[in-house]
């Protein structure tokens, strides 16, 4: 079967809007401009869909349009709602979503995704690097390559239809020009809100509340001369300290001496 004699496959692509940690200003997500750009070479891009979820504006998503993303589709949706709902009434009956891996928020969870595999019935595959199409007999299926930890990869075989999560590591060649970005329109539409008892939660039940700086673990300060920080740096300090190892006694005796551990270095105070 050849793709070209058949009919073109539906490919929708998720963007979402970021700001930079310092200044605040609107840019792209790293794993949201590889998603687009995976999806680019899998269709031409005036062949795919492309969307935003929630109130954004054109300055927003302006980064996106510089890469190419001539038009982009908004769908509107109240404030505090939750957009699966909006997202999962628009992509009905798509074969390939492709999104990034999460958020580049503090808090982001990653869960997007996954409920909206869930919510369409799609099997997804994470932390993909690469995609190309292949066919096996009469149905077409997807070739990618899957990023792992420590330089591992793997290789994958998957049909459609599909929802890819797209890792910030994909090759990102695409360029951003100022006249894509001057001539890139933004179209608002009302999302569509699909009732299934799991998406329905009252915004009161949430606080919006400004992202901290991330808490800082506990740990111990042991005093030292400069003779004996001296020596851990080069690495001759033998002297092994605060590491005592217990084995023996009831759980009750080691709760005491991990709690007089943390007293004596005042990480609790009680």
């Amino acid at each position: 079967m050849n793709m070209s004699e058949t009919a073109p496959l539906k490919i929708a692509v998720l963007l979402s809007p970021a700001q930079h940690a310092v200044s605040g200003h609107p840019l792209r997500s790293s794993s949201d401009a590889a998603a687009f750009e995976l999806a680019c070479s899998l269709a031409p891009e005036q062949r795919l869909t492309i969307l935003c979820a929630g109130m954004v504006s054109k300055e927003s998503l302006n980064d996106y349009l510089g890469l190419g993303a001539s038009a982009i589709e908004v769908l509107t949706v109240e404030q505090g709602a939750d957009v699966v709902a909006a997202l999962q009434a628009r992509l009905q009956g798509f074969d390939i979503v492709l999104c990034g891996v999460r958020s580049d928020g503090q808090s982001g969870s990653g869960l997007l995704p996954y409920l909206l595999a869930e919510g369409l019935q799609m099997p997804l595959v994470a932390d993909v690097l690469e995609a190309k199409f292949q066919t096996k007999g009469l149905q077409a299926q997807l070739q990618l390559r899957q990023f792992l930890p420590k330089g591992m990869r793997r290789r994958l075989e998957v049909s459609l239809p599909v929802l890819l999560t797209v890792h910030a590591r994909a090759p990102q060649t695409r360029q951003y020009a100022y006249a894509r970005a001057r001539s890139g329109r933004i179209s608002y539409v009302a999302g569509k809100h699909q009732s299934n008892g799991t998406n329905d939660t009252p915004s009161q039940a949430w606080n919006i509340e400004p992202a901290l700086r991330r808490p800082r673990p506990l740990k111990a300060k042991i005093v030292q001369s400069g003779h004996s920080r001296m020596l851990g740096a080069i690495g001759g300090d033998t002297e092994v300290r605060a590491s005592v190892v217990l084995k023996e006694g009831s759980a009750e005796q080691k709760a005491q001496a991990l709690l007089a551990y943390l007293r004596e270095h005042h990480l609790v105070d009680y």
